[in-house]
């Protein structure tokens, strides 16, 4: 890790399974979730208990481009790695609003917020933080993720990315932080941490702030109005450790 740990991106890549009520985990996320209730029932309560577990790596990169997406081996559950999390949390179904049109802007790119998954992930176990007798558990005062798949799921839509689409914003003891990332198969979940100075106007943004920024640089919206997203999505201006580096506008028409 740099001295400078604003210049490390963290990689958090997990699980995401459903808890019931009563205390047992749905490790697919597949059939049974909250209180033994079907996917079809599941899909329209309002609050759903939810638990990410994985492991995390520490990328030392001021420039987020330089960041790829971490591997796993071939019968490996978790990335590699000696420091682990598992975090819990609520997730509550916004009011869906399919009456805005996506057009060529980050700020229309995944309808309204308002309408997402919205999960609070700040129980469960924590994560590790520290190295050899001094490591500790840790968990976020606030940890705010937005799925944009209207499951909780992977949807499998390769026409329209941003649907498989995951951000957050967040702080602790050691200040704010903004993540980007993406469900995948299997419920998997990659989410690139980058720790911001409060001198940085991104240590202020809300989660629209975010989308806004980030989707401007990484979409291609189609004329039919599909959205092709760069994968691994933290490679972008948003993600970098200088907020004042220029950004390069990705964003554009894209002709079928």
């Amino acid at each position: 890790m740099t001295k400078d740990w604003r210049e490390t991106l963290f990689v958090w890549d997990g699980i995401i399974s459903f808890i019931e009520k009563e205390g047992k985990e749905n490790e697919n996320g597949n059939d049974l979730v909250d209180d033994g209730k079907t996917d079809e029932t599941a899909d329209k309560d309002d609050n759903l208990n939810l638990k990410w577990r994985g492991t995390w790596v520490a990328c030392d990169s001021a420039d987020a481009n330089k960041v790829p997406t971490p591997t796993r081996g071939a019968f490996d559950e978790f990335v590699s790695s000696e420091n682990s999390f598992e975090v819990e949390g609520t997730a509550t179904k916004g009011t869906a609003d399919d009456t805005k049109e996506k057009k060529n802007g980050g700020e229309n790119i995944g309808g309204d917020i308002s309408s997402l998954y919205h999960v609070t992930m700040t129980g469960g176990v924590g994560y590790d933080l520290g190295e050899g007798s001094d490591k500790k558990k840790h968990n976020d005062d606030r940890h705010d993720m937005y799925f944009f798949s209207p499951t909780l799921r992977w949807m499998g839509n390769l026409r329209d990315q941003v649907e498989n689409m995951v951000l957050a914003v967040g702080d602790n003891e050691h200040g704010n932080f903004i993540s980007v990332g993406w469900l995948r198969v299997g419920n998997r979940v990659t989410l690139a941490r980058r720790y911001i100075d409060e001198g940085d106007e991104r240590a202020n943004w809300d989660i629209d702030d975010l989308r806004k920024a980030l989707f401007d640089q990484i979409a291609t919206v189609a004329e039919d109005g599909h959205v092709k997203i760069v994968i691994p999505p933290w490679q972008c201006a948003a993600m970098h450790a200088n907020g004042g580096q220029e950004v390069s506008k990705r964003q554009k028409i894209a002709k079928e």
